[in-house]
């Protein structure tokens, strides 16, 4: 590619980016939660709800990287896109349906917007690889992240004023409206990246393939240490959002805010996480955020010890979740890449999502049922303060993750030196 051509690409990878963005953030930011929250479904039905992405994400995404290098990457990808669009556009017209139907038409479109995401999802890196000029591609996939979360970030507050002024259901179907349609506007632009990989006919059955990826060295131990990581985080996000809707009874405008406030703390955990990276490999970055994760649960357990300020402090402690949460994700991202050989580059990292983003499903998922069955007492002292059920699941999540320190061994920066070039996720 010349190096016009080289600049229209990238051009169209930051604009596909930023306009596929809205619809993967209103997972986390409290946009949905809020809205099924208005359609009058219960709490702990919302976070499992919302878990439905990343498990379907965990059960589809190895066969569609595989069927990339087949059919091509960018075919799969935008039959995805099309897949997200209407998996998206069906929770809009949900309000209209009956009350028995609620939830199960809310998991169907979240499980169709999540076919989607995983059939685009399992080729993304493989598409770009070759676009961008290795000088300047650690700098690249820096920039495109803090693009579209910043723009996220943009949009989130624009979302807030306007719900402040007028948070009834049509409003939020209006916003959500919005986000569908800057979904469409993403296939229109993705087609315009360039696919310099052609698809070749495969030599070698699915089994062989995927039986060489198992056997990487040190993959598949690090692959399981991930799991493990998502399964006691990944429905940390919700759970906090859940405290701030049930327990602290702030509004919708709050949730929304502080859900921002996330992605704010992510956009400053890639930029210091990557530069952590290229100084000191993701040795340091893992055992940093390893313990970051289970201190920041722990301390969100005595918010209710500054009543006064208890808005900073929860604010605070989720800027620094997302700090972690993102740093984290990028010394994962390092560390596949330098572990996976060029064949069946698709295959290797589409088992990397599977594992993270199952991980991340099945921790909703076992979070809504312990809340359903009452696993956790609804009442409890901590402090001398008095706790509830969402609160036990973060000191168990916290204390598991801490008891986890034993598991980072299998990750192989931890034993030997890795490169450190890094590559944060950009979708």
């Amino acid at each position: 590619m010349s190096d016009l051509e080289t600049k229209k690409a990238i051009r169209m990878i930051l604009l596909t980016a930023s306009l596929g963005g809205m619809s993967y953030l209103s997972f986390n930011n409290g946009l949905l939660l809020s809205y099924f929250s208005h359609l009058g479904i219960p709490s702990a039905t919302i976070l499992i709800l919302l878990s439905i992405l990343p498990l379907t994400t965990f059960l589809v995404i190895i066969p569609f990287s595989y069927f990339s290098d087949i059919f091509g990457k960018k075919r799969i990808g935008i039959i995805g896109m099309v897949f997200s669009f209407f998996g998206f556009a069906l929770l809009i017209g949900v309000s209209y349906l009956p009350d028995s139907l609620r939830i199960m038409a809310v998991g169907f479109g979240i499980v169709v917007f999540g076919i989607g995401s995983a059939m685009n999802l399992g080729n993304w890196f493989a598409l770009l690889h070759p676009i961008i000029p290795e000088n300047i591609r650690g700098r690249f996939f820096g920039q495109l992240r803090l693009t579209w979360q910043s723009i996220g970030v943009l949009f989130t507050l624009i979302v807030i004023y306007i719900l402040e002024l007028y948070p009834t259901l049509r409003m939020y179907q209006a916003i959500l409206g919005v986000i569908t349609i800057l979904m469409l506007l993403k296939i229109f632009s993705y087609q315009q990246i360039p696919e310099l990989d052609k698809s070749t006919v495969k030599k070698e059955s699915f089994r062989i393939s995927f039986l060489k990826v198992l056997n990487i060295p040190g993959y598949l131990p690090f692959c399981a240490y991930c799991f493990l990581l998502t399964l006691f985080t990944g429905a940390c996000p919700q759970i906090f959002n859940l405290i701030e809707k049930d327990l602290l009874l702030w509004s919708t405008v709050e949730i929304v805010f502080i859900g921002n406030l996330l992605v704010a703390g992510a956009l400053i955990g890639f930029f210091l996480g990557g530069r952590m990276i290229d100084r000191f490999g993701t040795k340091y970055v893992f055992l940093c955020c390893h313990f970051g994760f289970g201190i920041i649960l722990l301390l969100f357990l005595c918010r209710n010890l500054f009543t006064d300020e208890i808005r900073i402090v929860v604010g605070i402690l989720t800027i620094l979740f997302g700090m972690v949460q993102a740093a984290s994700s990028i010394a994962m991202t390092s560390e596949t890449l330098a572990l996976i050989p060029p064949e069946n580059k698709s295959l290797a990292t589409g088992l990397w999502f599977t594992l993270y983003s199952g991980g991340t499903g099945l921790s909703g998922i076992l979070s809504g049922q312990a809340l359903e069955l009452g696993v956790f007492n609804e009442s409890w002292i901590w402090l001398e303060q008095s706790m509830s059920s969402y609160d036990g699941l973060l000191l168990f999540s916290g204390t598991m993750v801490l008891l986890m320190t034993v598991t980072l061994g299998m990750i192989p920066s931890m034993i030997k030196k890795v490169p450190a070039g890094w590559i944060p996720q950009s979708s």
